[in-house]
């Protein structure tokens, strides 16, 4: 087939196929360069608590400290029926001014992870930042994900007062 011939040879369909390509490439970003989070919202979200944790803004302004929650698993737990990341929810509550304890938003949720001890232990790590150093009182509930029974409440704690530590506290569970 000479080039020609039929109006576009091989190098001129191929040189239109790239230049459509390309239009359409720079569409796609035209259009993701608009898509901004200032013309979206988000959906409500059911979890959150009505009430701040405190009345200061919370800053990220060092590198904030970890709360290692660690659930110990009783002896005769039920591990056909009730499975340690599916069948668990836990959070972590703090204790208002009026005395009422509150959901915190973000710290709930099911365990990361499982290790054999000397007991099989379940483990969830949060993080927080420096402006939150020092509150408190929290404390953590496991509950039960098919009747929402409550499993065992900690007992109440401050978060650490120094930058970088690691805070573990420890939660018996009996099914």
């Amino acid at each position: 087939m000479k080039q020609g011939q039929y109006g576009i040879g091989r190098i001129g369909i191929y040189y239109l196929i790239g230049l459509f390509s390309l239009a359409a490439f720079g569409l796609l970003l035209v259009a993701a360069g608009s898509a901004t989070a200032d013309g979206y919202e988000l959906p409500p979200r059911e979890d959150a608590p009505e009430t701040p944790i405190t009345d200061l803004p919370v800053v990220a302004t060092g590198q904030g400290a970890r709360m290692h929650l660690q659930a110990h698993f009783s002896q005769n737990w039920p591990w056909e029926s009730m499975h340690w990341q599916e069948d668990l929810w836990l959070k972590v509550q703090w204790l208002d001014e009026d005395g009422v304890w509150q959901d915190v938003a973000g710290w709930q949720g099911s365990l990361d992870a499982i290790q054999q001890k000397e007991d099989w232990v379940g483990m969830k790590e949060f993080w927080f930042a420096d402006a939150q150093l020092g509150t408190g009182p929290y404390r953590w509930q496991m509950f039960a994900v098919d009747d929402g029974r409550l499993l065992n409440t900690s007992d109440p704690f401050y978060l650490p007062t120094k930058s970088g530590d690691l805070m573990a506290l420890d939660l018996m569970l009996q099914p």
